[in-house]
């Protein structure tokens, strides 16, 4: 499945050989989006254009910026795919329909998680994960500067995450999802699915559901 994006509009989703065509005006809550199953869990190895990756739902953002989603019985699996010159920090908000918190599960230089309430966002807990996980930016030494030494982050890895269904336990997911640290036109910027999504408000988010799929032995 392929769901084409910009800031302006979402074109182009193809299941198998049947394609339609969506503006961001219609990616509306009652839209719900079917993650496809694998039966095979990827390797969190910062690349998601090997074969595990191919029966993903993949969107397409501007300035080259790829997004694959996945799952079996147990897992959801993210995976961003920038460029070589890109960080592809990835932030994934996901309603808990229990609760009626909105969760955002950051993945850049670090892992971390907030939590929104109704009032405001949670400080980011740190690398204290709770039923999910992912690749973050890797570490890749210093370099000199001005104020001194500084740390630097590799380039051009790919951005994986993996959340535990449990954690939100529904067979549907209200979700946001942010790409940053990419960069366009000489400037570094960023992109959201659903385009005009707004991270404390779950009703411009996108719904997804977990398809079903048997694979043969």
């Amino acid at each position: 499945m392929l769901h084409k994006l910009s800031k302006n509009f979402v074109s182009g989703i193809v299941l198998s050989t049947i394609a339609l065509s969506l503006t961001a005006t219609q990616a509306t809550a009652s839209e719900v989006i079917s993650i496809n199953a694998t039966n095979k869990a990827p390797l969190f190895d910062g690349r998601c254009d090997k074969e595990e990756w191919q029966p993903a739902v993949k969107f397409e953002l501007p300035a080259q910026i790829s997004v694959y989603l996945m799952h079996d019985n147990d897992s959801l699996y993210v995976c961003a795919k920038g460029k070589a010159e890109d960080y592809t920090v990835i932030d994934i908000y996901v309603e808990n329909a229990k609760t009626g918190y909105l969760h955002n599960l950051h993945a850049s230089a670090q892992l971390g998680e907030r939590i929104f309430k109704g009032k405001e966002w949670s400080e980011s807990d740190r690398w204290n994960l709770n039923d999910w996980s992912g690749f973050w930016v890797p570490y890749a030494g210093r370099v000199e500067s001005e104020d001194g030494l500084k740390p630097k982050f590799l380039k051009g890895s790919h951005r994986e995450m993996q959340i535990l269904r449990k954690k939100f336990s529904s067979d549907t997911w209200n979700i946001m999802i942010n790409v940053s640290g990419v960069y366009q036109d000489d400037s570094s910027t960023s992109f959201s699915y659903p385009d005009k999504a707004v991270d404390t408000d779950k009703s411009t988010w996108a719904t997804f559901s977990f398809a079903k799929q048997s694979f043969s032995k």
